[in-house]
């Protein structure tokens, strides 16, 4: 593909205007060394924390001071590799925080028993919950991939998360869990020319945002909050496999670790349900008229039908 082309497509993925300020960088009301945001006396899980976007934020939990970060994933060089990292982070910033990584696919039902049983004969109750492990494949319209490969997307992007989901609730105690689903843009602008060429990863992850936003309706805030968002443009190894070079396209690593570690605060429950993009700034989402609107309409910064409100015409 062109190279302009490609910087075209990446500089409109990225539009917003949700905020008046728009973030592509770190900023102070986000970072995890505020003692508002601390996670200290927390256990924090993130299947496919060893790589990407996954470590990014298991580094900010790590500068938030959680008691546990635990990684999960299929490889388990990676995840070795990956802790050594975060153990030299938590060293860097003298943080206390135990690194553990465990080798779990997470869509084998069996294994994933098997972590949580772990977990519980050794009294580890998870804390925070992220849900970042996501598939997606080829650019293929869906039924060129063909029901299997669809159906393969839809168990790792929503059928593992709802699993999950159900392990994390079970747990016992009273203690207020958090849930981040890292969802994408993708789910609201499949209709996009960067985005409309992998509609099977659209859909999956569509219905596992839809899944968090009905789990928010039946649990409330105070027992588990759910907050859904868009980490923001990330550059990974499939920019690199396409010979896109890093610039100033693509947003910093440390912004969606820190909107991580906020939205697994009590700061963010008014967002319980809700879907955000990392991009926003969290002042103007937590004030004003954004405040109000969220407050005031069921369905804001919720999956629906675009233009309804209801069976009225939104607007």
């Amino acid at each position: 593909m062109d190279q302009a082309l490609i910087e075209k497509l990446l500089k409109s993925v990225s539009d917003t205007n949700v905020t008046k300020t728009i973030h592509r960088k770190a900023y102070p009301a986000i970072s995890p060394s505020r003692p508002e945001l601390s996670q200290a006396g927390k256990v924090v899980l993130i299947p496919g924390g060893g790589t990407g976007v996954g470590i990014s934020i298991a580094r900010a939990f790590v500068r938030a001071c959680a008691d546990t970060v635990i990684i999960i994933g299929r490889r388990a060089d990676v995840l070795a590799a990956a802790t050594i990292q975060l153990q030299r982070e938590a060293k860097t910033v003298g943080s206390s925080t135990k690194i553990v990584h465990r080798t779990v696919d997470i869509v084998d039902v069996t294994q994933v028993d098997a972590f949580w049983k772990e977990l519980a004969a050794q009294n580890i109750i998870v804390d925070v919950w992220v849900a970042n492990a996501a598939k997606f494949t080829e650019p293929k319209p869906v039924l060129k991939l063909g029901v299997e490969e669809v159906w393969s997307q839809v168990e790792v992007n929503a059928k593992s998360p709802l699993y999950f989901a159900e392990r994390l609730y079970a747990q016992p105690g009273d203690k207020q869990k958090f849930i981040v689903n890292l969802s994408t843009s993708a789910v609201h602008m499949m209709a996009h020319p960067g985005i409309k060429d992998r509609p099977a990863y659209s859909l999956s992850k569509a219905t596992s945002t839809l899944v968090f936003q009905v789990l928010a309706q039946d649990v409330p805030a105070e027992k588990v909050q759910v907050v859904s968002f868009h980490p923001g443009l990330i550059y990974s190894d499939g920019w690199i496999n396409m010979g896109v070079p890093r610039g100033d396209l693509f947003d910093d690593d440390d912004l969606c670790g820190g909107f991580a570690v906020w939205l697994a605060t009590k700061a963010a429950g008014f967002l319980h349900g809700r879907f955000v993009w990392s991009l926003w700034d969290i002042d103007e989402l937590s004030t004003g008229d954004i405040r109000k609107r969220i407050e005031e309409d069921p369905y804001f910064l919720r999956l629906s039908v675009a233009g309804l409100n209801g069976g009225n015409l939104s607007v």
